[in-house]
């Protein structure tokens, strides 16, 4: 990664008229608020403990053999899963789909109807005794919804033709901008009722939002039940209290190629350090409907007029409702045309390498364009740090394998790595969510009909797309895979008993508290880091390298600890565990930490806890 920092425009109220009623009748419940009163309820405070696993149903377990995998069977697994430290289950696979549309396997991807559980996978009963059980052993719920359309066979297609136009993915596309009311509330209705009806924990929007006013309704319906939820977007930018994190925005493995991204394997101080560093210049560029364009920076250059924190008169402000004490950053742009703009693309000009845009177009998020009026309009634009609004991390996701990935690689991005496992995801500020399988480094095995084709059946059986790898638990009976579970395990022990220091960091409004450790090593391994609060500090290794130990020198900074009575300090080895030992400043200046080489039983990671004695 370059020196160039990735800005999120949060331009989150922008719905343009297109907020409907705040409340929508459904199930057996019905609400009436007025929608001048409804504030959007805010991400749950659970949000910020959540470890993500991702099931695609029929791949997960095989009891009658190769996509045979059920909600009774995928239940039976529940023991499993809560044993191993997972707190919530993002569901792949639930409602009637085509079962050969997408790389000639069943994928909910190809969804035929929404709102009609897929009976190859079970009953609403059973639908429903599987989130009951889920939720006795506090593991949360997140239902996949595909946003942009169904399949044109759809009996929803036959029956309201209207609410359709267009097409992607060999699907038909639903007429989000088309004033179809009577659409909008099957919408509201069919993803409420899932709450209702069944008590889901929330949603993953697979594409984009394209409509966050019925979002917005749907997330206030759960409110209404006294059951709060949690929306997450497949890589749009988050809109305040309506979504609450970006899935794919923060990405360990590059799903097309199989490789790993260099500063999440070998220096997360640095990215962060990227992430966060300030930059006082900003490029814009602007396309009008009428396929004008027009450019501006802060430096001057360009037609337009583009300041960071000015107030000017005449201005029109875009500004997001955004949680107490969430502060953003404010964009002011001047001169535009009196017309329409279709997108904005803001560039952070940073020092190293090329700058890399973020898009907003609006004829996609809100599903309307910004229109501009007056002799000189000026909008201001409230950007964002990719962390307050993106505090999520994924390690392996089933689009890694895509179409077009090399068929001698493996899609799962850990590959026994307890490194990546744990330095790269596990023990970041973030929400990690991983692929089923990773914990305990499965093997690919392609279903029977997997295509390396997105659409039609050639060469079945050897593609390479992760949703249709079926896992085989058989391979627990083999050492290397239980050692690997066995440590995966830990971690998640680890993060779970130091949640006060290692869940996600949901404020936003600060940086993240990490930072990087000074220190020299015999062998080449990933930079050390940081990560405290209240006074205690946990220290963060890693050691990539399969053949050899690597012994680190470290220079513990001290300074967010606070003061210690006598400069001591209880300092624990949380991966190897023991007890307790006191230490001084002076020997934290110079610790010595042995971290065995990686994939192998123990190897991979350290950690150490430092709390000052007082």
């Amino acid at each position: 990664m370059g020196g160039s920092r990735n800005i999120l425009i949060g331009l989150a109220a922008i719905s343009l008229g297109l907020m409907g009623p705040a409340f929508t009748s459904f199930g057996a419940a019905s609400a009436q608020v007025a929608a001048s009163a409804a504030v959007q309820p805010p991400t749950p405070d659970w949000a910020k403990g959540l470890v993500i696993y991702e099931v695609a149903t029929k791949a997960f377990t095989s009891p009658n053999g190769p996509e045979s995998g059920t909600f009774q069977s995928l239940k039976a697994r529940l023991p499993y899963l809560q044993k191993l430290g997972i707190n919530a289950i993002w569901l792949t696979g639930y409602s009637l789909s085509d079962p050969h549309h997408f790389y000639n396997i069943w994928t909910q991807y190809a969804v035929i109807e929404p709102d009609k559980i897929d009976p190859s996978l079970g009953t609403p009963e059973q639908f429903r005794d599987l989130i009951d059980e889920a939720h006795r052993r506090n593991i949360k719920v997140f239902l996949d919804v595909i946003t942009h359309g169904i399949m044109p066979d759809s009996s929803v297609v036959k029956q309201h033709p209207d609410w359709f136009r267009g097409g992607s993915w060999g699907m038909i596309d639903y007429d989000w901008n088309g004033g179809h009311t009577d659409l909008d509330n099957w919408w509201v209705k069919v993803w409420s009722d899932y709450v209702a009806n069944y008590g889901v924990d929330g949603f993953r929007l697979d594409v984009d939002i394209y409509r966050p006013d019925l979002w917005s309704r749907i997330r206030q319906n759960a409110a209404a039940l006294g059951h709060t939820i949690v929306i997450f977007i497949e890589g749009a930018p988050v809109i305040p209290g309506v979504t609450d994190f970006t899935q794919s925005e923060n990405r360990i493995s590059i799903g097309e190629t199989g490789e790993l991204d260099a500063q999440y394997i070998d220096d997360i101080p640095g990215l962060f350090r990227e992430k966060y560093s300030e930059t006082e210049d900003f490029s814009v560029a602007i396309e009008y409907s009428d396929g004008r364009r027009a450019e501006g920076s802060t430096n001057g250059n360009g037609p337009i007029h583009v300041k960071v924190d000015g107030f000017t008169t005449d201005r029109i402000s875009y500004q997001p409702t955004l949680p107490a004490g969430r502060s953003e950053r404010k964009l002011t742009i001047g001169g535009l045309a009196s017309s329409p703009i279709k997108s904005i693309v803001v560039t952070a000009i940073g020092e190293n390498g090329p700058p890399k845009p973020r898009r907003w177009a609006y004829g996609v998020h809100g599903g309307a364009e910004l229109s501009i009026e007056g002799k000189a309009p000026i909008v201001d634009l409230f950007l964002s740090s990719f962390f307050a609004y993106s505090p999520s991390l994924q390690l392996s996701c089933h689009d890694n394998g895509w179409e077009g990935f090399p068929s001698d690689k493996n899609p799962y991005a850990a590959a026994g790595s307890r490194a990546t496992f744990g330095y790269s995801f596990l023990f970041t500020p973030m929400i990690p969510i991983f692929m089923s399988g990773e914990e305990f480094d499965a093997d690919f095995h392609a279903l029977p009909g997997l295509s390396p084709d997105l659409y039609g059946g050639r060469d079945p059986g050897k593609g390479r797309w992760l949703y249709g790898s079926q896992l085989d638990w058989a391979e627990l009976d083999r050492p290397d895979h239980r050692a690997m579970l066995a440590d995966v395990s830990k971690m998640l022990a680890i993060r779970k008993r130091e949640s006060s220091v290692l869940d996600a960091e949901m404020r936003g409004e600060v940086e993240p508290r990490l930072m990087g450790v000074k220190f020299q090593s015999d062998i080449d391994v990933p930079a050390p880091y940081m990560r405290w609060n209240r006074g205690v500090a946990i220290v963060v290794m890693a050691n990539r390298n399969t053949e050899k130990d690597a012994r680190l020198e470290l220079q513990v900074p001290l300074e967010p600890l606070g003061n210690a009575n006598d400069g001591k300090y209880a300092v624990t080895d949380l991966w190897r565990g023991g007890n307790p030992v006191v230490l001084s400043a002076a020997d934290l200046s110079n610790l010595v930490y042995t971290v065995q080489k990686d994939k192998s039983p123990g190897g991979g990671i350290g950690l150490l806890k430092i709390q000052p004695i007082r």
